[in-house]
C-alpha cells in the first residue's frame, strides 16, 4: 500500500501494518535558503506517522503512529527496516515520544483514562515502562533536559477549573527528575502553554503559548487568540515572543548547540498547511525552510544539526494523512 507517491529520492511501497513492516520515510534534501516543494497526491489511507525523533546515534527513529488502530509508540531503522511497536496502551493510546540524550530510554505521554494523561519513561526496546507524573488532568509533550536528568512537560495541574474544556484551562511548563521527584514550575502562563523544553545550557525554557491577541487559526480564519513561540529564563522570567505573528506558530524545538530554534507556522499558507521555519533565540535570522502544498510540522533536530525530522502531511476539513520527512539543513544555516 502507498500512502503517497513521491517523485523525489525514493517512493515507499509494500507497506504492511504489522511488526516488521516498512515505514513511509521520505527524504527531502535541502540547503538553505532554497525551499523544498511538495507534489500533488491522492490519499488512500488515514495512517498518520507523526512526531519523529532521531536517536542520538543517528540509527533509529522513534515516532507516534495510528497504524495499529490507535496512537502508539514505534521505532524503525533509517533504512525502514525492523519496525517495532513499543507500546500497547488502550483507549487514546500513547503519543509524542522522545529519546533520552544517551539513547537508552524513551519518554512519552500515555492516556490512563479519559481526561487523564501522564508522562512515562521506558527502555529503548519498550521494556520497563515507568510512570513519571501522577494525578488527574493532562501532563504531556515531554522533552529531556540535555543532561538527561530531568523531563520537561506541560501540565494543567494548577488550573483553577479542571472541568473547563482543555483549551480553557491553565497549562504551564513543568519539569521533574526522571524518577518523578523534585517538580519545578517554569512558567505562570494563566493560559495554554505547551511543548516546553530547556535550552542545551539549561538556562532558558522554550514553549508555545496561546495569548489574548487577535490571530489566525490553523484554517487561517480570524480568532480572538493567537499561538506564539516564547523563550524565557529558567524560572519563566523575561519571557519574549519570538514568532510575533498573527498566524498559528507552534512545535518549537532547540538545535543541539542552542543556536537555532525550529518551529512550524501557517503564516505562508495555504490553510491547514504549516511550514518549517528557523529563528535564533534572540529573535534574529528568521527564515522559511519548507514550502508547497504539503504541510510540515513537529520538527526535531538531529544531534549534528544538519537535519530536521518532521511530519509531512495533507489535511482537509475532514481528512488527514502523512508520514516522516527528513529535511537537510545547510551547515552554515
Amino acid at each position: 500500500m502507498l500512502l503517497w507517491s513521491h517523485g523525489g529520492f525514493f517512493s515507499t511501497t509494500g507497506l504492511h501494518y504489522n511488526k516488521g513492516m516498512k515505514i513511509p520515510i521520505i527524504l527531502v534534501l535541502l540547503s538553505l535558503p532554497l525551499l523544498a516543494t511538495a507534489e500533488d497526491s491522492t490519499p488512500i489511507s488515514e495512517i498518520r506517522d507523526t512526531y519523529p525523533h532521531l536517536s542520538p546515534d543517528g540509527t533509529r527513529i522513534v515516532f507516534q503512529s495510528n497504524r495499529s488502530g490507535n496512537n502508539q509508540i514505534w521505532t524503525v531503522n533509517l533504512d525502514e527496516s525492523d519496525a517495532v511497536q513499543l507500546t500497547d496502551v488502550p483507549g487514546e493510546g500513547a503519543e509524542t515520544p522522545v529519546w533520552s540524550p544517551d539513547g537508552k530510554r524513551i519518554a512519552y505521554a500515555g492516556y490512563l483514562e479519559e481526561g487523564n494523561n501522564d508522562v512515562f519513561v521506558m527502555n529503548a526496546d519498550g521494556s520497563d515502562p515507568t510512570q513519571v507524573t501522577f494525578g488527574p488532568g493532562y501532563d504531556g509533550h515531554p522533552h529531556w533536559s540535555a543532561d538527561g536528568e530531568r523531563i520537561v512537560f506541560n501540565s494543567d495541574r494548577h488550573t483553577p477549573d479542571r472541568d473547563a474544556p482543555w483549551n480553557q484551562r491553565w497549562h504551564d511548563i513543568w519539569s521533574v527528575q526522571v524518577d518523578g521527584s523534585y517538580a519545578i514550575k517554569h512558567t505562570d502562563c494563566r493560559s495554554v502553554c505547551t511543548y516546553g523544553s530547556l535550552s542545551p545550557d539549561g538556562k532558558h525554557v522554550l514553549y508555545r503559548k496561546i495569548d489574548s491577541s487577535s490571530g489566525l487559526d490553523w484554517a487561517l480564519e480570524a480568532i480572538e487568540k493567537n499561538s506564539e513561540i516564547y523563550v524565557a529564563d529558567y524560572r519563566g522570567g523575561n519571557a519574549r515572543n519570538l514568532s510575533d505573528h498573527p498566524a498559528f506558530d507552534g512545535w518549537p524545538v532547540w538545535s543541539a548547540d542552542g543556536e537555532w530554534i525550529a518551529f512550524a507556522s501557517n503564516r505562508s499558507g495555504p490553510a491547514l498547511t504549516g511550514q518549517l521555519w528557523l529563528i535564533r533565540p534572540d529573535g534574529s535570522g528568521l527564515r522559511q525552510l519548507t514550502t508547497g502544498d504539503w504541510g510540515y510540522t513537529q520538527p526535531s533536530w538531529s544531534v549534528s544539526g544538519d537535519s530536521i525530522f518532521a511530519y509531512r502531511f495533507r489535511e482537509t476539513s475532514d481528512s488527514e494523512y502523512g508520514g516522516i520527512t527528513v529535511v537537510r539543513v545547510n551547515a552554515e544555516h
